[in-house]
């Protein structure tokens, strides 16, 4: 009797594309259909959420960023942009309320973990993109997702090249070869272009890195 209380949405982290992405998943960032739902109350704030996130996953809720997820032109799935303050402020149920207005179906979200407080962090503009990362190991042929970068879309990827080596685990200064990959063309040699000539518009996106 008490069900229409309830409502269900789903969150995405690092750690679910660290256990999809190479296994069940590689032109893609996460399935969705393999996250377990949260129930909470319709009228939960989501403000309240994310304290239990923080109890639960040891995320200090200054470090939660939340964005919006949402399918694109060819069938994968990209976070769109981060919940406003005024969205962070809604209940549950106003947020899929929201989501359905979007054509979405269901409450999709992702988490992204910021070093910084990011609700004092200067407001987002069309020059900011997000960018994931998975590393490919033609030895071992081997695709795993090994992090993500939040940038200017005016800077090169060989700006970044000394960041990348150390999420990917390699020395400072390895030589690596950057892999976009676009409606299933593989596009090389984005290295010295900045990421707006490649991406456009985009707000997020995905590139495959390895040793040259």
């Amino acid at each position: 009797a008490e069900a229409h209380m309830f409502t269900t949405f789903k969150v995405a982290r690092d750690h679910d594309l660290a256990a999809q992405i190479g296994r069940d998943l590689f032109f893609d960032l996460v399935d969705y259909e393999k996250i377990h739902p949260i129930r909470v109350l319709k009228d939960m704030p989501f403000n309240q959420v994310k304290e239990e996130f923080s109890k639960e996953f040891g995320i200090p809720v200054h470090s939660q960023r939340f964005w919006w997820w949402s399918k694109r032109q060819n069938n994968t799935y990209r976070p769109t942009r981060p919940l406003t303050q005024q969205e962070e402020s809604y209940t549950v149920g106003q947020l899929k309320d929201a989501a359905i207005r979007m054509n979405s179906s269901e409450l999709r979200l992702y988490l992204e973990v910021v070093q910084e407080n990011h609700l004092t962090l200067a407001s987002r503009t069309k020059d900011d993109i997000l960018l994931f990362f998975k590393l490919y190991d033609p030895e071992k042929e081997e695709l795993r997702y090994v992090g993500n970068l939040l940038l200017k879309a005016s800077s090169k990827p060989s700006d970044i090249v000394p960041k990348l080596n150390e999420i990917a685990g390699f020395q400072h200064d390895e030589d690596i070869e950057l892999y976009e990959v676009c409606f299933d063309v593989i596009r090389i040699g984005v290295e010295f272009f900045p990421f707006k000539k490649s991406f456009g518009s985009t707000m997020t996106f995905y590139l495959y890195l390895c040793r040259k």
